[in-house]
């Protein structure tokens, strides 16, 4: 205690000598960085504000060549042939109910929406030589707009095949090819302002070059000057703290730090050394909290016992006595006498997988007296893992989970199959139900509660209190090496599978 105090001291007088100079050497430190980074952010505001200049430009260009040839490509095929159908009888346009189920390939309909997309891209466009381009187009399209109607009225009327078929070769076909053609010469003009933006990204690019390269000499000088005082001043004096730490992390914490540098770091140094002893309490006291917190949840959860099922099965009892059944009672309460033995286990907390086999064993047989009509079951053990240990009360619940909520509630028989076998260096449990299953809103909240080892409020929902306390058991005691995983189908039936080691990590808790 008498060193401790020593330093503390001894950091006291460090901090009055050097309160006056520590505002200056940040203020020293904050100039040289900023005078480096400033001039870089202002190229890069600049340079990323013409960049996105240059972008909107390009982008928009493409927009606009994307939207005009999709209608270079189809408008002509697609109202020279509906055109054609109309007159020759194809398409009965005379007939409402035909012409409302022609859709988009209604004339009218693809002439109004090639309209609307052109005069949208003269609205976006702000050069003269375009917009006349653009203007020619509309006037072609009002035009060609005009020749249907004429072809319609005569269709509309019957008759004039003639003067139709006459029509649509020379006025229809010349027109979408000279409406074609219009397009075409918009998406080459377009495409010319293209290389007109890539020149002057080129020529802006250059002059960044060029400002960067004079900058960059310029922090390199800078940088070696802060560099000697930032090593002299700042650097030693971390690297010695970061050799301290890592003897911190070998569990040494008598090492002490000498500096003298007249700035902050010698506070710092100063309160590392008396930092020191305080850890080494400080860890050896949240070790031995730890430890009982986690002893007393291990003991909490366990002692989790479902009351519904004592007080069913004795009522069970009571019934058959009742009834003369006595042999059923006997055989009953012995299940029941079984079932409790490992529940408590002379208070112990990893018991063998044998004992873990006869606790859901007694379990299921009670149940099957209880619920004969509506279940069966079958529990298969591999041999080979029966000595080894498991913790107490693991597969229990989750077999009555698959109980109540998997095939109580269904009109067919349910089937309740458990096994354990050896897998490596691990052991493979499964529990499986051919119940109802589980939606997908089912599911995740079910391995929701896996992962976070919490039940819901009020213990609701598919898999209640059982499955987190098994969860929350099994992370106590395993850690990451263990694996709960689940499947379920509506209709099908739910299959939990827990991947545990041969080997319990904390046997003691």
């Amino acid at each position: 205690m008498k060193i401790w105090e020593a330093r503390k001291e001894k950091g006291k007088r460090h901090s009055i000598k050097r309160t006056r100079r520590r505002a200056t050497i940040r203020q020293q430190i904050l100039i040289n960085i900023w005078g480096i980074l400033l001039p870089i952010f202002i190229l890069l505001a600049v340079t990323l504000g013409s960049l996105f200049n240059f972008y909107r430009q390009y982008d928009g260009i493409v927009q606009n060549i994307t939207m005009a040839n999709s209608y270079n490509l189809s408008f002509k095929k697609d109202m020279d042939e509906v055109m054609y159908q109309i007159i020759v009888g194809s398409i009965h346009w005379t007939d409402n109910s035909v012409r409302s189920g022609l859709g988009d390939s209604n004339p009218y309909r693809q002439i109004e929406s090639m309209r609307a997309k052109f005069t949208k891209l003269k609205e976006r466009n702000s050069n003269e030589e375009i917009e006349k381009q653009l203007d020619s187009t509309l006037s072609l399209l009002d035009t060609l707009q005009d020749r249907v109607t004429d072809i319609l009225k005569n269709v509309d009327q019957g008759g004039h095949y003639d003067t139709n078929i006459k029509m649509f070769n020379m006025d229809i076909t010349i027109l979408t090819s000279l409406i074609q053609n219009s397009v075409q010469e918009y998406i080459y003009k377009e495409a010319a302002q293209i290389e007109i933006v890539r020149k002057e990204v080129a020529h802006n690019v250059l002059l960044f070059l060029r400002i960067m390269v004079i900058i960059l000499a310029a922090m390199m000088v800078l940088n070696v000057a802060l560099s000697r005082y930032v090593t002299r001043r700042v650097v030693r004096p971390i690297d010695d703290m970061c050799k301290a730490t890592e003897n911190f992390a070998r569990g040494d914490f008598s090492t002490e730090l000498q500096t003298d540098n007249g700035n902050e770091l010698d506070v710092l140094a100063d309160r590392f050394n008396h930092m020191g002893g305080e850890i080494e309490n400080l860890i050896a006291q949240e070790a031995r909290e730890q430890k009982e917190k986690q002893s007393l949840e291990l003991k909490l959860l366990t002692a989790e016992i479902n009351p519904h099922f004592l007080y069913n099965t004795l009522d069970t009892i009571v019934w058959l006595t009742e009834a003369g059944e006595k042999d059923e009672a006997v055989e009953i309460l012995s299940y029941l006498s079984e079932f409790f033995r490992v529940s408590l286990s002379n208070g112990l907390d990893v018991i063998p997988v044998s004992d873990e086999k006869k606790h859901i064993e007694s379990y299921l047989a009670i149940q099957h007296m209880r619920f004969q009509d509506i279940m069966d079951y079958e529990v298969r053990i591999d041999p080979e893992i029966e000595d080894l240990s498991i913790v107490k009360m693991t597969l229990q619940p989750l077999v009555e989970n698959a109980l109540y909520h998997g095939i109580r509630n269904q009109r067919k028989k349910g089937f309740i199959r458990v096994t354990g076998v050896s897998h490596g260096d691990d052991m493979l449990f499964t529990i499986q139900d051919n119940g109802r299953g589980m939606n997908k809103e089912e599911l995740d909240a079910f391995r929701q509660k896996i992962l976070t080892g919490e039940p819901e409020t009020g213990h609701h929902g598919y898999g209640g209190f059982g499955v987190a306390n098994v969860a929350a058991r099994l992370k106590l005691y395993y850690g990451a090496d263990m694996n709960f995983t689940v499947r379920s189908y509506p209709g099908h039936g739910t299959e939990v599978r827990l991947l545990l080691p041969k080997k319990v990590e904390n046997p003691g808790l």
